[in-house]
Formats: structure tokens, C-alpha cells, sequence
């Protein structure tokens, strides 16, 4: 648990269950986000993650200094952003449920990594950052072979929804094995990564 109020700059939930089960207390404040691409190959993973990832933290920072959030004494700001790459394709949230099939059909069978940038800055009284720290967590994964009804029936239950690469590791389908780093990490936020940061704030 952190000794210092936390920002999360993300309306996912599920990066927020992730930080309340850690025993964080924390501010939301989502950043205004344009249409995320699904599936794009202009640079690579580790760039793409923490340059989004940067751009949140810059956005919400904008929006403290110009709104009316009360902004805690000392409180560090955290922007994440992640996706998924399979045989050098970038996999971010599909568009739709067609979209969504094609990502789980591309990943069927193969490893593949997940990426995520994490921004940890601090966030002073008028929302200016400092001290911005960008790091980059990494899991590698194997999906099995899927059948054509085990994607379906994926599909029908909506949870590719706002998910990079079309899938979520928590759902725990038993088609999608870890095989390296963190689980957290492939959930949308690298706790382990995180905790190192915020600690390295504290000192």
C-alpha cells in the first residue's frame, strides 16, 4: 500500500480492481481518448506503450490544472497503457466483434507478448508533473489452438471487449498459458513494476 495519495489516470476496471486489491487508495480521473487503433505495425510495441502511456498521464495532468478536482498534497499521478504483439503486429482493443475474431484467430496457436508502459510522475497543487518516471513491464504468452466454436462462443460472451489483442488473461478460458512475467502485467497493470516505482518515490 502506498504512504502517498495515488491518481489513477484509467476508466478501466480492470486496472482499478487491480489497485484496490493491492490496498490502494486512489483518485480516477480518466484521459480524453480518441480512437485507439486495433491492429497497427507504425512502430514498435515498447514505443507505442510509452509514448500512450505518457500522453494519459500529460492529458489528465491538463485537466487537473484546468477543472475543479481537488488535487491531494504530494499525490503521485499513474498512467499505464498496453497491448498485445503477435509475429510483429500490434494488437490493441478490437473495434468490434468481427475485429475481435480476427485478433483471436491471429493469436490462436502462437506465443505472444504482452506490453505495457507505466508512467509514475509527480503531481503538484496546479497539476504540473515532475520527476515522470516511464518503465516497461513484458509477459510472454502461448495460446492453444482454438477451434472456430471455441472463438464463437468467446465472441457471443462479450469479454473481448476492451481488451488488448481481444482477450483477457482473467477470465482464465484454459486456452491461455503464462509462460513468462507478470500476470498482472497481462490483466492491463504490472503490479510488481508499479510497487517498485511508487517506492522509489517514497524515499
Amino acid at each position: 500500500m502506498s504512504a502517498v495519495p495515488l491518481i489513477l489516470a484509467s476508466s478501466s476496471p480492470q486496472r482499478q480492481r487491480l489497485l484496490r486489491e493491492a490496498g490502494h487508495d486512489f483518485q480516477i480521473v480518466p484521459p480524453n481518448e480518441g480512437a485507439e487503433c486495433g491492429i497497427c505495425s507504425q512502430c514498435g510495441p515498447a514505443e507505442l506503450v510509452t509514448d500512450l502511456a505518457l500522453r494519459k498521464a500529460e492529458d489528465v495532468s491538463q485537466q487537473l490544472a484546468s477543472g475543479d478536482t481537488k488535487i491531494p498534497a504530494g499525490c503521485l499521478l499513474i498512467a499505464c497503457d498496453t497491448v498485445a504483439e503477435c509475429g510483429g503486429l500490434i494488437l490493441g482493443k478490437p473495434a468490434s466483434e468481427d475485429h475481435a475474431g480476427e485478433m483471436l484467430h491471429r493469436l490462436s496457436g502462437t506465443v505472444h507478448r504482452v506490453y505495457s508502459g507505466l508512467a509514475v510522475a509527480r503531481c503538484d497543487a496546479s497539476g504540473e508533473l515532475s520527476e515522470v518516471d516511464m518503465q516497461i513491464a513484458i509477459s510472454e504468452l502461448e495460446m492453444d489452438t482454438l477451434a472456430d466454436t471455441q472463438i464463437d462462443h468467446y465472441l457471443a460472451s462479450g469479454l473481448w471487449e476492451g481488451k488488448a489483442g481481444a482477450i483477457g488473461y482473467q477470465d482464465r478460458v484454459g486456452w491461455l498459458h503464462l509462460i513468462e512475467g507478470s500476470e498482472s502485467n497481462v490483466v492491463g497493470l504490472p503490479m510488481e513494476l508499479l510497487a517498485r516505482m511508487i517506492a522509489s518515490k517514497e524515499k
